[in-house]
């Protein structure tokens, strides 16, 4: 059977930044080039790491197209690498995240389906640092426009593509953010574009305990707050805001061990106050998905921490 005409398929390019992620990057680089569709242009931008990355880059021969060189943080990395790409049809990966099969082909076969379409997400999951599933990412939902700033990022970043054209439109990514450029792009691209929510597993998202999501803390929340503001939103988006009341409950907690009363109640009043200030917040108490994402939660941290002593 002849092989598809690639030029009849729309091109799809990946970036994956990347900064000392050596031990993660084969598995991403493999989870692309594996893919079982001809039209992907595929560019790793590294940040020039010190670790082994550019060695392992080299034995990739052309497979892969790459630069290594100094950046300013990853979305910097991520819009430049756009830049230096040819697709119509958009996506990044970052270095410790994987694709799952066929992932590439259900993304486009639904840009098709849908023509007027600016960004296709679908489900995913969470693997830990040997690729073993730990859980179904519980916070995707369908897409509805106003849940994205009212209730918070319910798009995993992994597991989206976009359209070039609505990317260009919105003017790409705002490289100024760390945490939140994703659910930042997300909330611009659906002002006046469609998304479509595919319920295929599409992307595994790389658990460490140390992803710069995991111990973003409290500066991670402040940027998200600056993010919401942008959009009209008074305060933390519903999901934020339980997680911040998260933080304090969790600091609660720990002042109570060490018997230190005084900040352990400032802490519970915060945690309190994060909650019952937000009606939106205290509504999704009553809703099956938070619990099940606070689960989730709480079986990734435990992970995490076994991983850290040994246990797993």
């Amino acid at each position: 059977m002849p092989a598809p005409a690639t030029h009849k398929m729309p091109r799809v390019s990946l970036v994956t930044p990347s900064f000392n992620a050596a031990p993660y990057l084969c598995a991403a680089i493999d989870s692309v080039l594996g893919q079982d569709y001809p039209n992907i242009d595929y560019l790793v931008m590294d940040g020039g790491s010190t670790d082994e990355t550019v060695a392992l880059l080299k034995g990739y021969g052309d497979k892969v197209r790459w630069v290594s060189e100094k950046d300013r943080g990853q979305a910097d990395a991520i819009a430049r690498g756009f830049e230096q790409s040819t697709g119509t049809i958009l996506g990044w990966l970052n270095a410790d995240d994987v694709l799952k099969p066929e992932a590439v082909r259900t993304a486009v076969e639904t840009f098709l389906a849908n023509p007027g379409a600016a960004l296709i997400y679908g489900n995913a999951d969470f693997i830990d640092e040997s690729g073993d599933m730990i859980a179904p990412c519980t916070v995707v939902e369908p897409f509805a426009r106003q849940r994205l700033i009212d209730y918070g990022d319910y798009i995993i970043q992994p597991a989206a593509f976009f359209s070039r054209d609505a990317y260009q439109s919105v003017g790409g990514l705002d490289t100024s953010l760390h945490w939140a450029m994703d659910w930042d792009l997300w909330i611009r691209l659906a002002q006046n574009h469609e998304f479509v929510y595919v319920e295929n597993v599409l992307a595994s998202y790389r658990w460490l305990g140390s992803n710069k999501t995991a111990i973003g803390g409290f500066d991670r929340l402040d940027e998200v707050g600056a993010v919401a503001k942008r959009y009209g939103c008074k305060g933390l988006p519903a999901y934020f805001r339980l997680e911040k009341a998260r933080l304090y409950a969790s600091m609660a907690h720990q002042d109570l061990r060490e018997q230190n009363l005084l900040p352990m109640l400032r802490h519970g009043l915060l945690a309190g106050r994060e909650i019952i200030t937000s009606r939106r917040a205290m509504l999704s108490l009553f809703s099956p998905g938070i619990w099940r994402t606070y689960r989730t939660a709480q079986k990734l941290y435990r992970h995490a921490a076994a991983q850290q002593v040994g246990v797993i």
